[in-house]
């Protein structure tokens, strides 16, 4: 019966029956139909990505971000608030909005460098393709096999058809029965185990649909367990599998929001700090050694004077975006050289003493900024032709 609902109402969009007298807990498409777009050549931008530059960093994926799918505002700024309260500003990585529901997200390098990802897929409905794609599912495979640990929150990501096969092996997920419960505002949940004495309201800002969860029957022979559950019915509706010696996951199937920000916030907050704490993962992190030289950029300009071509070598330890500038002594730019996403390593740029129309700059003292995540490095540069 819950399936036959939802193939009617998408029959219903795609034959644009007017939806003026729907109900208003009826899962639609948006107005402009974007569940069904596809990425164009024109739209291959690169997927915004905020690395962090701590240990014990968590990364964020906002899976996708099309409007409809979840709040209206991108980033989420929900969870951007969370995360920001409980690690602290730029203590974490933050990967989206994903804004296709076919489009990859971060790739395994990428996951590697975070102890911790939280990856949401919000009200993602529309099948196929599933919320999260085949390359999205092997990378967060070969990410878990690796030690990895991963907190999958996807309202509706069994019923867009991610594997139970593969949920099973990763997360530890022996059955579920989908949308129990649907097109609810609020519902009240309770902390289980890790998260015992914790209760809230978790309340839905979702754009298009509020809240449609499934019942989860976690693998208990592994030791995996219930962690959160709705109160009406005590039925668990989020799983964690703590690791024994392996990856550790989570599968949430509602999200612990708070649209308010207020009535039920400090419990979101805690339940949230809950889960980290589960995961290992600490508020208050102190940075690594690796990642503690992101302080200490190397900007070097040879020969010294410049008579033919500058070679600017560079270095940065943490893959962020960078510019590379020259100016002169009145502050103007004279050339932009960078101004890209680079990966982690080390850089030569040639300059050939001309400015951004290829014209020849006059002689004179010129400077070189370099400019990386939040800092900055100068050097000077002689030219002499």
């Amino acid at each position: 019966m819950r399936h036959s609902l939802k193939i009617g109402i998408v029959l219903l969009c795609i034959m644009s029956v007017s939806l003026a007298f729907a109900d208003q807990y009826t899962r639609t498409s948006d107005s402009q139909g974007r569940l069904l777009t596809k990425r164009v050549a024109s739209d291959n931008n690169a997927t915004p990505y905020r690395p962090a530059l701590f240990q014990n960093s968590v990364l964020f994926v906002e899976d996708p971000g099309d409007s409809g799918f979840g709040p209206l505002d991108k980033p989420d700024p929900l969870w951007d608030s969370l995360l920001t309260e409980i690690l602290g500003d730029g203590n974490y990585g933050w990967y989206g909005p994903i804004y296709f529901v076919d489009e990859d997200g971060p790739d395994l390098a990428t996951m590697q460098m975070y102890d911790l990802v939280i990856w949401h897929t919000y009200d993602v409905w529309f099948a196929p393709p599933a919320a999260l794609t085949e390359n999205d599912q092997s990378n967060i495979g070969d990410y878990l096999t690796g030690g990895g640990k991963v907190w999958l929150i996807s309202q509706d990501g069994l019923y867009t058809g991610i594997p139970y096969f593969w949920m099973d092996t990763y997360f530890h997920l022996s059955d579920a029965v989908e949308d129990y419960i649907s097109g609810v505002d609020s519902v009240p949940v309770h902390g289980l185990a890790e998260l015992e004495s914790i209760s809230m309201t978790a309340v839905s800002d979702y754009q298009a649909n509020p809240f449609w969860i499934d019942s989860l029957v976690p693998d208990a022979g592994v030791g995996c367990h219930g962690v959160i559950e709705e109160t009406w019915n005590n039925v668990v509706i989020g799983i964690f599998y703590p690791g024994f010696g392996e990856w550790q996951t989570a599968f949430w199937t509602i999200d612990p929001r708070d649209a308010t920000y207020t009535n039920h916030w400090p419990a979101v907050i805690e339940m949230v700090t809950g889960m980290l704490d589960a995961f290992g993962i600490a508020p208050g992190v102190e940075e690594t050694p690796y990642r503690k030289s992101a302080h200490e950029l190397m900007l070097n300009v040879r020969p010294v004077p410049v008579v033919q071509t500058a070679v600017i070598s560079f270095a940065i330890p943490v893959a962020d975006n960078v510019k590379l500038e020259v100016f002169n002594t009145l502050g103007q730019r004279v050339v932009t050289l960078i101004d890209a996403y680079k990966q982690a390593g080390s850089y030569n740029v040639n300059w050939n003493g001309r400015d951004t129309r290829g014209v020849d700059v006059a002689n004179g003292i010129y400077f070189v900024r370099l400019t990386y995540a939040d800092m900055t490095r100068t050097a000077n540069v002689v030219v002499v032709k």
